[in-house]
Order: structure tokens, then C-alpha cells, then sequence
């Protein structure tokens, strides 16, 4: 138990220092012991080789800026240690099977190469339903927030609450279903900033606001029950765990979140209990295609 912890804390300094140096030497510096029995600790307790691990968290992390930001390629392999343009376009092509520019070009975001991180105390995420959603047209209101990728959780929560409150609040009947639009767009007056774009939305034609679209096509869909102020942190392990493991392919288009809200359990407020479904675009994968 004991050495679990050990490696348990590791894991949870590993993920704050992505982009700090995290030679084997550093590891073992900050954890105590020798880098050889660091080592043999980490396979025992993981199944994973210390070095690689981290080497891949690190492309992996390099890897979600490349596609949620407009940060150089230069940049970018600067903040997350590599010596130089050329050392990180050669290792991040051979964990990803594409150089860096062409990764961030792909209009799908393909998850092969991603290194989930290492959670030993979590429990297991739910399984991925694979669901076929019609095209649907609804009726909503748009609010946005901006900021980097590490401050966008925040926002997103604060946009949640605000929209329900300026949409569901002014229906006479609690709505059966609603719906939770989110994308992202850049932000040109800050670099490596994000704008996150969040809608609110109802089926019911009469209530007033801006007309929304969902255009066909299919999603992997995620059960969520529990307090508001944690779905984001688990819509962060659907994208960091759960489709890497899935081996999906995310195809252009926005998240939505589709809640079932009951009296006493909706997002206008903090410290509540929700159950929703969130729904991420993919794309199915066939054998010809995974062949190529």
C-alpha cells in the first residue's frame, strides 16, 4: 500500500510538471529514491516503464495544444522541454504517426498516439455508448468566455450556470430535456487563448431565443450522475482517458451535453445533483479505414 502511494503522488507530480524537465534523474530527485529502484517500483506498481511514461504524457500534452490552440510548432516544443524544432517534430511523428503540422491540419482529431494518464485510485469511467443522433433544431442562447486551455474549465462551469439561469428559469414547466452546446473558437486578442462557446437549448419552439442546429451523425455518449461543480472534471478524463482508450476519432462539430433536470437538480446552482448524458462527435471507425 505504501508503495502505491508512493507512485500515486508521482503520477499526480508527473501531470503538474509536463512542461519541466522530467529526465529519469529529476524523477528520482523528487521522489527520494535511486533511479534504478524508482524504476523497478514504477513497472511493479504500473506495468508501464517510468521514461517512456512520461516522455509520452509529455507528446501527449504537446499533442492537445497542437489542437486546441494557434501556438507555434516552435513554441510548443520549447515549453515542453525539447531541444530543439527538428528533436520534437522526430519523436512526436513516431508517437503519433504524423509531424506536428500535420496533426494540427487533420480536420479529425485522431487519438492514436494519446497516453492516458495513470489514475490508481479513480474509479473506472462508464463505457461509451455509440449513439446515432438525428438532425434536430432547437431554440437557445449562445453566451461565451475566453481564456487558456488551463483556466477554461472555470468559465465553461460559470457559462453553464448563467445560461440556465437566463433560459430555464423563464419556462413555465421545468423542461423534460436540455440541451448544453460547447465549441471552441480562437481568440485573437490574447496568445494561446481559446474562446469557449456554450448554448443552452430547448426542443419547445415557443421559448424565445436564437434558432439552433444539430446536424446529424454519431456520437459517443457518456452517462454522468453526480454534482455540477464535477462534470467538468469528467468531461477532462472522457477526452484524457476515455477516448484514447476507445481508440476514437473525433470528427469536427460541438460536444453536447443532454440533461434530464428534476426539480431540485439542475445547473442553476452550485453543490447540486445532475444526471445527463455527454456526447462527444466521432467518427465510426470500419476495418477498410482502420487498415489505412
Amino acid at each position: 500500500m505504501y508503495q502505491q502511494q508512493v507512485i500515486m503522488q508521482l503520477l499526480e507530480w508527473i501531470e503538474q510538471n509536463l512542461d519541466q524537465p522530467l529526465t529519469l534523474d529529476d524523477i528520482a530527485a523528487r521522489s527520494g529514491y535511486s533511479k534504478w529502484h524508482l524504476q523497478r517500483l514504477f513497472k511493479q506498481v504500473t506495468g508501464q516503464v517510468l521514461g517512456t511514461y512520461a516522455r509520452r504524457r509529455r507528446l501527449s500534452a504537446a499533442a492537445r495544444e497542437l489542437r486546441l490552440t494557434h501556438i507555434s510548432v516552435a513554441c510548443i516544443a520549447d515549453k515542453y522541454q525539447f531541444d530543439s524544432q527538428q528533436s520534437f517534430t522526430r519523436c512526436f511523428k513516431k508517437q503519433f504517426g504524423l509531424p506536428p503540422a500535420g496533426y494540427r491540419r487533420s480536420p479529425d482529431w485522431a487519438s492514436h498516439g494519446m497516453q492516458p494518464p495513470l489514475r490508481l485510485s479513480e474509479a473506472p469511467l462508464p463505457q461509451a455508448d455509440i449513439v446515432t443522433l438525428p438532425a434536430l433544431q432547437l431554440v437557445g442562447r449562445t453566451r461565451r468566455s475566453s481564456g487558456t486551455l488551463e483556466q477554461l474549465p472555470h468559465p465553461k462551469n460559470e457559462l453553464r450556470q448563467h445560461a440556465w439561469r437566463q433560459m430555464v428559469s423563464t419556462q413555465a414547466e421545468l423542461p423534460t430535456v436540455v440541451y448544453g452546446l460547447t465549441s471552441l473558437e480562437a481568440d485573437s486578442r490574447q496568445r494561446g487563448a481559446k474562446r469557449v462557446v456554450y448554448t443552452v437549448a430547448l426542443a419547445d419552439q415557443q421559448a424565445e431565443g436564437e434558432a439552433v442546429f444539430i446536424e446529424p451523425g454519431d456520437y459517443a455518449s457518456f452517462a454522468y450522475q453526480g454534482r455540477v461543480e464535477e462534470l467538468q472534471n469528467f468531461i477532462a478524463r472522457l477526452y484524457d482517458t476515455a477516448i484514447p482508450t476507445m481508440k476514437a476519432v473525433r470528427r469536427p462539430g460541438q460536444d453536447i451535453e443532454r440533461f434530464y433536470p428534476t426539480p431540485g437538480g439542475a445547473c442553476n446552482g452550485a453543490s447540486t445533483a445532475i444526471r445527463c448524458e455527454y456526447l462527444i462527435p466521432i467518427r465510426r471507425i470500419t476495418p477498410s479505414t482502420a487498415a489505412l
